[in-house]
């Protein structure tokens, strides 16, 4: 029983430190991670000096964020944010209530 339980443990631990290292490092650095919501993210975002561009040629923008573009229906949402002449791609996912939270980055 301890070597299953040890075994999920190590299992978990390995998909969650893969899956964070999948985030560029300005991301981490900053403390966001897959899960948080993006309006934290997003102002974490904005105080390091970080500028989302308004959506254009996607169907929709998510509400209440005009830079985020959408597939119809809000399923699946994106935004780039530009620094310095850098751009960092953050995808979203929307919960069942609406809410946007990040997915992942590159």
């Amino acid at each position: 029983m301890k070597a299953i339980l040890l075994a999920a443990t190590l299992s978990l631990a390995l998909v969650s430190t893969a899956y964070a290292q999948s985030f560029p490092a300005e991301l981490t650095q900053l403390g966001i991670v897959a899960g948080m919501p993006y309006a934290k993210a997003k102002r974490l975002l904005d105080a390091a000096g970080w500028r989302a561009e308004p959506a254009q040629g996607a169907p929709e923008s998510l509400d209440g964020f005009p830079e985020v573009g959408c597939q119809k229906g809000g399923k699946q949402c994106a935004t780039t944010f530009e620094k310095d002449g850098q751009q960092i791609a953050v995808r979203l996912g929307t919960t069942l209530a609406g809410q946007p939270f990040v997915q992942s980055a590159d």
